[in-house]
């Protein structure tokens, strides 16, 4: 099939959506390409962290002033993704005090809101915490939910005109001289191809960036640090709870909706394609995190996985956490001498509006269209809704629950599918609180492939689905197995043995 467009964006993370949102905000036609579903890569593998820039103020205060100002934007325009909990840096007895004074002059220098409270009256909003705590800062983080976020950006931009091309892999670039002519792409579930004629390109692939800049022998430099995190069976404190101290491993607990995440660790990884969380991970960050609160020495893990973050590097620096979290963008025009290629990498999920809206800038620059942006000013649709756990504590009345764990409803499930556009079960679980919960699908997915038979949708064979679906959930449990969670492990694989010949 033959296609054109003015921009075609490769990856469908929170920046790939971003960026269609704000050129069809502007009246620029784009086709967005990704090889899997929206959030496949690091977008939808993060600790579910609203970053208010404490995290990086004495470190980063670049990356720190981007993360609160966006913080503030997204308040107004994506309320709806927002848990707004605030976020405590704890300083234990065997942290250096004189950090802790830093980090609040720096939060002072770059207008981050940053409270000062003494060890009673942590104590009082985190009853949880270490007894011993000598003191803690407050700032405005919060909880995100990823998946509402992106997945809004992704609507209002098709409502405004832009396309997309899911779980289609790009097999090939040709060139015209000096610039990008066309793009070959292919239907992984289909194997329908696609020849797409476009005037500009944008790489906004994360992590892959040097992988897809390969096919044209370019390459930027991109660190990739894989970070670890593990799930707990439920909120085991209600606000953002960070370590005060220099960035390290296990030093942040995030709530989201009805868990809490244990992270993160930072190890340089060459392969972005196949990671995995080690017992070494697992030991590491239950031991580092438990110190701020003892309670998860005893608690009972769900789930461990990991991400990738792109680094950006402008010099090779030989500890990930000293790169900067913040973002690159590159015309290739003036760096390679192609001239209708662009690439955005690095940054945080919190500042992924401020990464679209430059990269959108630096296009319209290159066209000669004078259009500004309105992303920090238009809210999302749904903007008027509430946050995802108002929804999440809201009464289910006598509608038929498909998911115990997150009151996920039939109805709500049927009317997705209806709209269309689905093409396997991980698309529905993006779109939904299903498997998210503390058994993990494991009671759920099941009653999913259920209504599918019905509504005539399932596509293939319903146990070999089921069964992909289980040896994928299963890398996520392996390296958490132990106590509870091997006896419930133990529970699951009895109910798929016996009822479903698995």
């Amino acid at each position: 099939m033959k296609l054109q467009t003015e921009v075609v964006i490769i990856g469908g993370g929170a920046t790939g959506a971003g960026i269609s949102r704000d050129l069809s905000l502007r009246g620029i036609p784009s086709l967005l390409i990704e090889k899997g579903d929206f959030l496949s890569g690091a977008s939808g593998r993060n600790h579910g962290l609203f970053h208010s820039g404490g995290r990086y103020v004495v470190s980063d205060p670049e990356a720190a002033r981007e993360c609160i100002s966006e913080n503030r934007i997204l308040r107004k325009i994506a309320p709806h993704c927002i848990e707004e909990t605030d976020g405590l840096f704890v300083s234990l007895p065997e942290d250096n005090l004189d950090f802790r004074n830093q980090f609040v002059q720096a939060c002072q220098e770059t207008t981050i809101p940053a409270h000062l409270l003494s060890r009673d009256e942590a104590l009082s909003l985190e009853p949880g915490l270490h007894p011993d705590l000598l003191s803690a800062v407050k700032v405005p983080d919060g909880a995100i939910d990823p998946f509402e976020l992106v997945l809004e950006n992704a609507k209002d931009a098709e409502e405004h005109g832009a396309t997309f091309l899911l779980h289609t892999e790009i097999t090939s670039l040709l060139l015209d001289g000096n610039r990008i002519k066309s793009v070959l792409a292919k239907d992984l579930l289909s194997d329908e191809e696609y020849s797409i004629k476009t005037s500009y390109l944008i790489n906004a692939t994360g992590a892959w960036a040097d992988l897809f800049l390969k096919r044209l022998g370019l390459r930027i430099g991109v660190a990739l640090s894989k970070g670890s995190m593990l799930i707990t069976n439920q909120r085991l404190a209600q606000r953002v709870i960070n370590r005060c101290r220099p960035p390290s491993n296990g030093d942040i607990i995030v709530p989201n909706h009805t868990v809490s995440i244990l992270g993160t660790t930072s190890v340089r990884t060459e392969d972005v394609e196949h990671i995995e969380v080690t017992p070494h991970e697992v030991s590491l960050l239950i031991e580092e995190t438990s110190k701020m609160l003892p309670a998860i020495k005893d608690a009972r893990f769900i789930r461990a996985y990991a991400g990738i973050r792109p680094l950006f590097q402008s010099e090779e620096k030989g500890d990930d956490r000293a790169i900067s979290r913040g973002f690159a963008l590159i015309d290739h025009e003036k760096r390679d001498r192609i001239k209708n290629l662009i690439t955005i990498t690095g940054g945080k999920l919190v500042t992924y509006r401020l990464m679209a809206e430059k990269t959108s800038d630096l296009l319209c620059r290159k066209m000669g269209v004078n259009v500004s942006c309105t992303t920090h000013l238009k809210p999302l649709p749904g903007a008027e809704k509430p946050s995802g756990l108002k929804n999440w504590l809201a009464p289910v009345g006598q509608e038929e629950i498909l998911c115990d764990c997150e009151l996920v409803r039939k109805k709500e499930v049927e009317d997705l599918l209806k709209e269309g556009n689905l093409k396997n079960l991980q698309d529905i679980l993006h779109r939904t609180r299903l498997a998210k919960g503390t058994c993990q699908g494991g009671f759920c997915v099941y009653r999913l492939l259920g209504v599918l038979h019905d509504l005539g949708m399932a596509k293939g064979e319903s146990n070999k689905i089921l069964q992909g679906f289980l040896e994928e959930r299963w890398k996520g449990i392996r390296p958490i197995l132990w106590g509870s969670a091997l006896k419930e492990e133990e529970l699951i694989e009895g109910i798929y043995k016996g009822i479903f010949n698995l």
